[in-house]
C-alpha cells in the first residue's frame, strides 16, 4: 500500500516536474520573444534618432542655404549700387551715353529679374524649411507613439516578470537570469529617459529656429522696402537721365563735325595706307632679292670652297715640279727669268687661294683664332711682317715709326696676315712712292696701327665700300691684279679680336690704313 502510494506521489511529482518544465519552456520562448520584441523597439529607436540627426542636419543645411540667401541678397543690393555708380559714371561720358545706358538698363533689368528669382528661391526655401518643421513634428509624434508602446510593452513585461515569478519560484536560475534581463530593461528606460530629454532639447532648437526664421522673414520685408527705395531712386536717376540726353544732343552736334574732320583724316589716312602698300611691297621685292643674293652667295662661298680645295693639290704638284727646275736650271740660262715669273705666278696662285679659304670660313663661321699672349711689336719689326714684304719689293723702304713693346693676348699669325696685306697693297697702290711708314702706338687701352702710304689715294665715295667682299675701284681695277677680298679679310679678322678699322685718304697723296686694338679682346 505505502508502495502503491509512494508510486503515485512519485507519478503525481512526474508529471509536476513535467509541467514545471513545460511552463519553463513556455516561460523562455515568452523570455525570447520580449527579447526580440525589445531589440526591435530599440532598432526602432535607434532609427528614430538617426532620421532626428538627419532633420537636424537637414534644418542646419536650411539654416545654411538661408544666410546664403541673405548674403546673396546683400550682395545683390551692394552690386545693385555699384551699378548705380556705374550708370553715374555713364552719365558723365556723354560720347557714349546712349550705348551705356542702354546696357546699364538691360543690366539693371536683369539685375531686378535675378531679384525676383531669388526672392522666389527664397520663398521656396522658407516653405521646403515649414514642411521640413512639419515633417518633423509629424517625427516627433510617431516616435512619442514608439515610447508610449515601449513604455505599455516595459509594463507589460513587469507584468509578465511578476507571474514569471509566481509560476517560477522553484526555478533559481530562471529567477537570476530574469534579473539580469530586468536589470538590463531599467538600463534600456534609463536611455529611454535620456532620449526623451535630448527630443524636448531639439524641440526648442527647432522653435530657435523658427524664431530665427521669422526675424529673416522680417529682414526680407525691410530689404524689399530697400529696394521699393531704390526704385524711386532710378526714377530721379531717369529724370536725370533724360537732361543728359539734352546735353548728348548738343554733343551729338559737336560730334557731327568731329566725324567731318574724321572723314577727312581717314583720306589721308587712306593715303598713307595705299603709300604703306607700295612701301612693303618694295620692301617685301627688296626682302626677296635679298634672300636670292643670300642664296647665291652661298652657292658662291660653296663653288669657292671647292674651287681653292681643288686647285690646292695640282697647285702644290705644280710648285714642286717648279723648285726642282729652279734647283737644276742654271741663273745664267735662257729660261731662268721664265722661271722666275712662274714662281710669281705660283706665289700669286696660293695667295688667291688662301684668300679664298679664308672668305668661305669667314661667311661660314668657321674661322677660329689662336688666342695666345705674344710679344706684339714681333709682328711688326723686321723679322716678321715688314721683312716678309720688303723682300718683294725692290724700290720701297717701310719704316717703322714706333712700335708697342706689350704683351698681347690674340692671334698673332692673323694680326701678321692683316699686316702683310695692308702693307702689300701700300706697295702696290704707290708705284712711284718709295717709303711706306707704320706707326704703332698706344691709346687709352687700345693698340692703334696704321700703315700710311704715298700714293694714288681712293675717292670718299668709295672708301665706305673697301671692306666689301670682291670690291675694287673702278678706276684702278683693271691697271692693279686683285681680286677684292684682301681688305674683307683683315677686316674680319681685326672684329674677330674686338677691333675697328678705319681709313684716311685723299686722291694724289696716298692713304692711311688704320685698326685699333682692345688689350681686352
Amino acid at each position: 500500500m505505502d508502495t502503491n502510494n509512494i508510486a503515485e506521489q512519485l507519478i503525481i511529482a512526474n508529471q509536476d516536474k513535467a509541467r514545471f518544465e513545460a511552463e519553463l519552456i513556455l516561460a523562455n520562448i515568452e523570455l525570447d520573444f520580449q527579447n526580440e520584441e525589445k531589440q526591435k523597439r530599440s532598432a526602432e529607436l535607434t532609427i528614430a534618432n538617426k532620421e532626428l540627426d538627419f532633420q537636424i542636419r537637414e534644418k542646419a543645411d536650411r539654416a545654411s542655404e538661408l544666410i546664403l540667401a541673405n548674403k546673396e541678397l546683400h550682395f545683390q543690393n551692394a552690386e545693385k549700387e555699384k551699378r548705380t555708380a556705374e550708370l553715374v559714371i555713364a552719365y558723365s561720358q556723354l560720347d557714349v551715353q546712349n550705348r551705356e545706358r542702354e546696357k546699364r538698363d538691360a543690366e539693371l533689368i536683369l539685375a531686378n529679374i535675378e531679384l525676383i528669382f531669388q526672392n522666389g528661391e527664397k520663398e521656396k526655401r522658407a516653405a521646403e524649411l515649414v514642411i521640413a518643421y512639419s515633417q518633423l513634428d509629424f517625427q516627433n509624434r510617431e516616435r512619442e507613439k514608439r515610447a508610449a508602446e515601449l513604455i505599455l510593452a516595459n509594463t507589460e513585461l513587469i507584468f509578465q516578470n511578476q507571474e514569471k515569478e509566481k509560476r517560477a519560484a522553484e526555478l533559481i536560475l530562471a529567477n537570476k537570469e530574469l534579473i539580469f534581463q530586468n536589470i538590463e530593461k531599467e538600463k534600456r528606460a534609463a536611455e529611454l529617459i535620456v532620449a526623451n530629454k535630448e527630443l524636448l532639447f531639439q524641440n526648442e532648437e527647432k522653435e530657435k529656429r523658427a524664431n530665427e526664421l521669422i526675424i529673416a522673414n522680417k529682414e526680407l520685408v525691410f530689404q524689399n522696402q530697400e529696394k521699393g527705395k531704390r526704385a524711386a531712386e532710378l526714377i530721379i536717376a531717369n529724370i536725370e537721365l533724360d537732361f543728359q540726353d539734352e546735353e548728348k544732343e548738343k554733343r551729338a552736334a559737336e560730334l557731327l563735325i568731329a566725324l567731318k574732320e574724321l572723314g577727312y583724316q581717314d583720306e589721308e589716312k587712306s593715303k598713307r595706307a595705299a603709300e604703306l602698300i607700295i612701301a612693303n611691297r618694295e620692301l617685301l621685292v627688296q626682302k626677296l632679292e635679298k634672300d636670292r643674293r643670300a642664296v647665291a652667295e652661298a652657292k658662291k662661298d660653296e663653288f669657292f670652297n671647292m674651287v681653292s680645295h681643288e686647285f690646292k693639290t695640282p697647285l702644290t704638284n705644280i710648285k714642286a715640279i717648279h723648285q726642282l727646275l729652279e734647283k737644276k736650271t742654271d741663273k745664267t740660262d735662257k729660261i731662268y727669268p721664265f722661271l722666275s715669273n712662274a714662281s710669281n705666278s705660283i706665289k700669286r696662285l696660293e695667295k688667291l687661294i688662301a684668300d679664298l679659304l679664308d672668305v668661305t670660313k669667314i661667311n661660314s663661321g668657321q674661322i677660329d683664332l689662336n688666342i695666345a699672349a705674344f710679344y706684339f711689336a714681333d709682328a711688326l719689326t723686321l723679322t716678321n711682317s715688314i721683312a716678309n714684304v720688303e723682300l718683294a719689293s725692290i724700290q720701297h723702304e717701310i719704316i717703322l715709326q714706333n712700335s708697342v713693346d706689350l704683351f698681347y693676348g690674340g692671334d698673332q699669325y692673323r694680326i701678321e696676315q692683316v699686316l702683310i696685306n695692308l702693307l702689300t697693297n701700300a706697295i702696290k697702290y704707290s708705284p712711284d712712292a718709295h717709303q711706306v711708314i707704320v706707326h704703332a702706338s698706344m691709346d687709352n687701352g687700345h693698340i692703334s696701327v696704321c700703315v700710311e702710304d704715298f700714293g694714288i689715294g681712293i675717292d670718299k665715295k668709295d672708301i665706305e665700300h673697301l671692306f666689301q667682299r670682291f670690291y675694287r675701284v673702278s678706276k684702278t681695277a683693271l691697271q692693279y691684279q686683285g681680286v677684292g677680298l684682301g681688305l674683307y679679310i683683315a677686316s674680319e679678322i681685326i672684329k674677330k679680336h674686338k677691333g675697328t678699322f678705319y681709313v684716311k685718304s685723299e686722291p694724289g697723296k696716298g692713304s692711311a690704313f688704320c685698326f685699333n686694338l682692345p688689350l681686352i679682346p
